[in-house]
């Protein structure tokens, strides 16, 4: 591959990156404060009602898949890679028209169906309406994801981020709108169709508006048969995760009521942001064990995964102690008073995330890495076995509590099986010790906040959030290295693993270091290299040639954006790794 041709996909990588980045937390953070609006004007009640109506529906959407979401992304790519824009035209509007049919289909059956479903399956016979209302999403859901896959999968990501950051605008404004004026349940879900409705069209009008100008080559019966071939494995291994989160929904709708389920689903959200937090680490460790080979450096891949496990732990575990101690002002700042239950639901589910600290949030990232996508599978297939039972015979007695304690009982079997096979494949085993410093560093930091909060030294709410939050800090920093879970050794792969900033999206995975002057020179050799669609390694690291950022002002404000946002997160990373530094060396002379 020659100099121009690396340079070309180094162009694409970084801009493509750039606008997938901005795009996917714009839309993140947009949707979480109109999802918590729209729960607030709703109350409980009438959000677990909300809860329940759109569980089925989003089931559908998720099993008329039928992999097409993978197969547009990587077919259609490959296909471009090796200079074929016919098929690969051929290969998205094919894509595009099976995930349509499927979706139809699935739309009729929840259409028709939707009083046995509202009767039968939630046991709220008055949800039928609100059903039928609600599968629309399965169409318009369908329209929105290949349009979208579609994009990413022709290096159109600024027509992606595009319509994601539209979709989040109109469902964050609409459904709190709807609600607002009185249209209640039937607000909140409109919202979500009309915005659903207007980016999957505006988008796929783009996008068939390009393809009209570009040739096709049709032979429908062999690019179906890629479609499929491709993308129905993928789809297979990830349904049980899909059924499961909707199961749930199923479980509450027999043995709680409609407040219990709301303030279930107000804590749930909680869990996104959690996610997020160990995004940096988990997302840079994938390619790292991608690299190794499994049979000639074992040692490597087991002394990774320590270190993956305990870095992930340090984050993890003291972040989910946080939220069980600030549940309730997390809780009442976001969602209101009126979500009475919902502190002791989030308190509980995040105890789930302490289950880091034997590599659950890790196993994954190093199975996928390590091409064992079989006990990948198994697990996911362990933890829908024991819930499955565990979740309803749980659920009966004690609700919403007994669903979260069938959470944790069944993640934790399938990372302890998951442990099990890392073990005797690659010897690969937690720093069990490491885990239990950190752990105890993070309990005893919470016993300042704890009685901060239990003495009412401050308000409910910001202000307990802002002082609790911040001798909750200073005192896990403290204390992470005085009882040993930190050194030096940690605080230097520290430095090495959080300077790079990862943004991933289904096809490639790029590394950017912090930079500044992002709209004259947005990357100047600092692309690190890029896993290819046909999964090879570039480094790129080789190349001497600067990627630039078109000159236009959409993308001078997304460059300045995400210059913002990385010098931010340089900055808090490297004071809280100098801290350590210095109280390792005090400690030392000590």
């Amino acid at each position: 591959m020659s100099t121009d041709e690396l340079t070309t996909i180094a162009q694409k990588a970084a801009r493509g990156g750039l606008f997938l980045f901005i795009g996917n937390t714009s839309s993140t953070i947009i949707l979480a404060v109109g999802a918590i609006i729209v729960a607030r004007l709703l109350g409980p009640f009438n959000y677990g009602l909300y809860t329940l109506t759109v569980a089925i529906p989003m089931l559908l959407v998720a099993l008329s898949d039928v992999g097409m979401s993978s197969a547009l992304v990587r077919l259609p790519a490959k296909a471009r890679s090796e200079g074929d824009h016919a098929r690969a035209n051929s290969l998205i509007k094919l894509g595009f028209l099976l995930k349509l049919a499927v979706s139809t289909f699935a739309f009729l059956i929840c259409y028709a169906g939707s009083t046995v479903i509202a009767t039968t399956v939630l046991n709220r016979p008055e949800l039928a309406p609100f059903i039928q209302l609600a599968a629309l999403m399965i169409v318009f859901q369908a329209i929105y994801d290949a349009t979208n896959d579609a994009f990413i999968g022709t290096d159109l990501m600024q027509y992606s981020a595009a319509i994601q950051i539209m979709q989040a605008i109109l469902k964050g404004t609409l459904g709190p709108a709807l609600v607002f004026v009185g249209l209640g349940i039937t607000g909140a879900i409109s919202g979500y169709l009309l915005a659903l409705a207007a980016a999957g069209t505006t988008g796929a009008s783009i996008l068939f508006s390009r393809q009209a100008r570009s040739a096709t080559r049709t032979d429908a019966s062999k690019e179906t048969r890629a479609l499929l071939g491709y993308g129905l494995p993928l789809y297979l291994a990830s349904i049980f995760s899909v059924f499961l989160a909707q199961y749930q929904n199923i479980v509450l709708a027999h043995f709680t009521n409609n407040v219990e389920i709301g303030n279930f689903a107000a804590s749930w959200t909680f869990t996104t942001f959690m996610a997020i937090l160990a995004y940096p680490i988990v997302t840079a460790i994938f390619p790292m064990f991608s690299k190794m080979d499994t049979k000639n450096q074992k040692s490597d891949l087991a002394r990774g995964f320590v270190l993956a496990v305990k870095y992930t732990s340090l984050l993890m575990i003291p972040a989910s102690v946080a939220v069980i101690v600030f549940s309730r002002d997390l809780v009442y700042l976001t969602f209101g008073r009126g979500y009475t239950l919902a502190p002791q639901y989030l308190a509980l589910l995040s105890a789930l995330y302490l289950l880091t600290a034997i590599g659950s949030m890790v196993l994954g990232s190093f199975l996928n890495g390590v091409a064992d996508t079989g006990t990948v599978v198994k697990m996911s297939i362990l933890t829908l076995a024991v819930y499955l039972p565990m979740g309803p015979a749980l659920a009966w007695p004690w609700g919403p509590y007994g669903v979260l304690v069938a959470q944790i009982l069944s993640n934790a079997a399938s990372t302890v099986y998951g442990i099990r096979q890392t073990s005797m494949k690659y010897g690969a085993l937690p720093d069990l010790k490491a885990s239990g410093r950190i752990l105890i560093a993070a309990l005893v930091a919470a016993v300042p906040a704890v009685a901060l909060i239990q003495l009412h030294l401050t308000v409910v709410g910001v202000a307990n959030l802002v002082a609790g939050g911040l001798l909750y800090l200073v005192m896990y920093l403290t204390l992470a290295p005085v009882m040993g879970a930190v050194d030096k050794f940690d605080v230097t792969n520290l430095r090495t693993v959080l300077s790079f900033v990862p943004l991933q999206y289904r096809g490639a995975e790029m590394r950017f270091t912090p930079f500044t002057e992002l709209g004259q020179n947005l990357l100047d050799q600092n692309v690190l290299e890029v896993v290819a669609l046909d999964g090879n390694v570039i480094d790129l690291r080789l190349i001497r040639s600067q990627v630039s950022v078109e000159e236009n002002e959409g993308n001078k404000f997304a460059a300045r954006t995400f210059t913002v946002m990385i010098h931010m997160f340089a900055i808090f990373t490297d004071s809280v790794l100098d801290y350590e530094a210095r109280l390792l060396s005090v400690l030392e002379r000590g």
